[in-house]
């Protein structure tokens, strides 16, 4: 987990501005992870996502009700209000108690859910954005390995639009090399199970193998090339694609 607040709040903040700065310098490159988006499109996404939560967590909301102030008046200028966006979210974060409710589409209900979420949300698209302008920098081990856990936990069980889940047949391990997690996934009857620990997977079909930066990638369907993979790589395959 992300340490403490203070920490999530300073991680979503210097990923925030450094993704709108990467899309601000490149608005025309296209997102590889997002088919046929621009820096621009994918600046006004983050920056609406962080208005929405924002909205979310100022009124303690209990259902996904609108939220107002959706889209920059002038999409092919939005820099102003992305970046206000990201001064709201903050705002609203430092605000509300991690244990104070509010709605998600997920089983966690509450101010802790958003304080994580945005930390990853803001860091993988931080990557997108820079790599689109060629030049990806580096995601911070600890945050990477609580992203890949956040990615089970949140990834790979929900969908903001309840639309099911396919999961792929056979196991996974993934094994951290920078670290001592290790994660084996597997779906029984359609339900997602995850063992955690130096037992787990020991007979598992594909085995995914690398630093917590590259596996968090991977699992978020970025990037293949910092990772080693044995066994099924159809499976391993399969898995990188269950996250949205």
């Amino acid at each position: 987990m992300i340490p403490d607040l203070a920490t999530a709040l300073a991680a979503t903040e210097a990923q925030g501005r450094r993704l709108f700065d990467a899309c601000e310098a490149s608005p025309d490159a296209m997102v590889a992870a997002c088919p046929g988006w621009s820096n621009t499109d994918l600046a006004i996404h983050t920056a609406s996502v962080y208005r929405r939560v924002a909205h979310w967590c100022s009124i303690r909301a209990t259902s996904p009700e609108r939220w107002p102030d959706h889209e920059p008046a002038d999409p092919s200028k939005p820099w102003a209000w992305c970046r206000e966006g990201l001064e709201l979210v903050l705002a609203s974060l430092r605000d509300i108690g991690a244990d104070e409710s509010v709605w998600s589409w997920t089983d966690r209900r509450d101010g802790g859910f958003y304080h994580r979420r945005m930390v990853h949300e803001s860091v993988v698209h931080r990557w997108d954005a820079e790599a689109a302008a060629g030049s990806p920098g580096s995601i911070d081990p600890e945050i990477a390995a609580d992203g890949v856990d956040e990615v089970i936990d949140v990834g790979l069980r929900f969908r903001s639009t309840a639309s099911p889940i396919e999961y792929p047949e056979g196991d996974v391990l993934l094994i951290r090399s920078d670290g001592a997690q290790r994660w084996c996934l597997r779906a029984i009857d359609g339900v997602l199970q995850v063992a955690k620990g130096v037992d787990a997977g020991a007979s598992a079909a594909a085995v995914i193998a690398g630093p917590a930066e590259d596996l968090l990638l991977y699992m978020w369907g970025r990037s293949t090339s910092g990772v080693n993979i044995a066994g099924d790589e159809s499976v391993a395959e399969a898995w990188s694609r269950v996250a949205p």
